[in-house]
């Protein structure tokens, strides 16, 4: 029976276009999950970037089309043989069957409109009618052989999961535009049923029965990710399985806040994953440059803040699992970038953004899937800022009371990457950071190390009390982004006044600042 369910809860599709900042994380602190952390994507012509220390994983990517070879009949030996070479280098890795390009068999047995309805769709005869009977009973017999074919696997205990697509037009998309509607323009295949013209609810009705097989033939054995931005009554449907861990969710609109009309994503891991309720994995929208597809997006800053803010953003919404394009990757691994069909000699020369590259991987790494483990995390930070679709500091354990400060964007040189938002905190005044209660406690019996990141600008100076202690910074006027650090041995935050654990003050100037870190040893 469908699961479909109209329900006010379509409301939910309406883009939030200004998301305010959330706190919430898990009320019981969980573990960590198994295989958290960094994983490299689109590396077949950069093999060399899963040789960062950082890289935890990769992927297996295949097309539906060259699976399904006949009608019913399936060779999975080239998933078998990706699966393989990831599994004997000790890398987990997600496995996505793509439809770009479908079996040819369904243009013998189902209506097809000769041109291809966006660029995601690759098959030359055109697209196909994927609401029709004959093409959703070939999809879902291959679910289910594909689904079978994982569980007996060898190579099962380094699978990550996988993301589930709906293979509709191409991969992702499913709307049919009103002026290719009409039946007259689709060509119908010699004894093939005609089927029914395009409507939303035939469009709901198969992917609810997607999600429905999914859920059947993969789960409980293999973790499903479902992409983020699936309509609202689809997700009031499913709540059980997400909630039950069958599901998880996915995107692949990572940037440094939401762009406009995605918002609503972001959302959905702030209320389901930051809070420790389902697991995230999460891929960048583009490189750090804006390049993808052959398409390149409009950069508002440098591409090593592109880069690190984009992964602090990742980091604040609960995301377990980070892709990263390789050629970010290749930045930090050889200091070249390149992007599409370059050869590596044609790659452009990024050497000045080599160790900004590196450093964002490798706080990423130390970080991501302990959003809801505060007694286990690495340590608590803030990244002050405001924005405009995500609003407020991106905070990790640590958020900051009311206070006078003001957000700065484009700070300090664009060579390093913090600069893209902070903000400035006016001469003699203070800023308060509160920790979170199980993460303060649980350092009560070991080393850990305070870090401030702050422009250089000025002679003024600063200083932060923390667990008793006030430490102190000065400025020397250089332009550039500095980093103090400061060891506190068994830092005793308990006796924090009024819940305040630090208090950051400007002394002698004003004060850019970027984040504030408390980090164990």
């Amino acid at each position: 029976m469908s699961r479909i369910v109209l329900t006010i809860a379509a409301l939910l599709l309406m883009p939030l276009e200004a998301l305010p900042a959330t706190d919430e994380i898990a009320t019981a602190s969980v573990l960590p999950p198994t295989h958290r952390g960094l994983y490299a994507i689109w590396y077949e012509r950069m093999p060399e970037v899963m040789e960062l220390p950082y890289i935890n994983g990769g992927q297996v990517v295949a097309q539906w089309g060259d699976l399904e070879t006949a009608e019913g009949q399936y060779d999975f030996s080239q998933l078998s043989a990706k699966m393989k070479q990831l599994h004997d280098q000790n890398k987990p890795f997600s496995v996505q069957v793509n439809g770009n390009i479908k079996p040819a068999w369904l243009f013998d047995r189902v209506p097809f409109l000769p041109e291809p309805l966006g660029v995601q769709v690759r098959d030359t005869r055109g697209t196909l009618m994927y609401w029709h009977p004959v093409y959703e009973r070939a999809y879902l017999n291959f679910l289910r052989a594909y689904a079978a074919f994982l569980k007996q696997s060898p190579y099962r205990a380094s699978l990550l999961g996988v993301r589930q697509n709906f293979n509709a037009l191409g991969t992702e998309h499913w709307q049919v535009p009103i002026d290719k509607i009409s039946l007259s323009q689709w060509r119908v295949p010699s004894g093939a049923n005609a089927g029914e013209p395009f409507t939303p609810a035939l469009g709901r009705a198969y992917q609810t029965r997607v999600l429905e097989t999914f859920v059947r033939e993969f789960t409980p054995e293999t973790r499903v990710f479902v992409r983020n931005n699936i309509a609202a009554e689809l997700r009031q449907s499913f709540a059980q399985d997400f909630t039950a861990g069958r599901l998880c969710w996915f995107h692949t609109s990572s940037e440094v806040e939401p762009r406009k009309g995605v918002s609503g994503q972001y959302q959905q891991f702030l209320d389901d994953c930051r809070t420790g309720k389902t697991l995230a994995y999460a891929e960048p929208w583009a490189s750090a440059w804006g390049h993808h597809g052959g398409k390149t997006d409009p950069r508002w800053c440098s591409p090593p803040q592109w880069n690190y803010w984009r992964l602090l953003c990742d980091l604040h919404c609960g995301v377990s699992f980070i892709a990263c394009y390789a050629s970010d990757l290749e930045v930090a691994h050889s200091g070249r970038y390149r992007v599409g069909n370059l050869s590596a000699a044609e790659s452009k020369n990024a050497t000045t953004f080599k160790d900004e590259f590196d450093a964002a991987f490798q706080f990423a790494a130390k970080y991501a899937g302990y959003h809801a483990s505060p007694q286990a995390a690495p340590g608590a930070w803030i990244a002050f800022r405001e924005g405009d679709t995500l609003k407020g500091d991106y905070t990790f354990f640590m958020k900051r009371e009311t206070d006078q400060t003001r957000e700065i964007k484009n700070a300090g040189p664009g060579d390093q990457r913090f600069g893209a938002w902070a903000r400035l905190l006016p001469r003699d005044q203070t800023m308060q950071l509160v920790l979170n209660e199980a993460f303060a406690t649980s350092l009560a019996t070991q080393a850990a190390v305070l870090r401030v990141t702050y422009l250089d600008h000025g002679h003024g100076s600063f200083d932060i009390q923390a667990a008793g202690q006030t430490f102190q910074g000065q400025c020397s006027n250089s332009g550039r982004w500095n980093t103090m650090t400061w060891e506190m041995s068994r830092p005793d935050f308990g006796k924090a006044d009024s819940g305040v654990h630090l208090c950051l003050r400007a002394l002698g100037g004003d004060l850019t600042v970027h984040m504030v870190e408390v980090a164990r040893l």
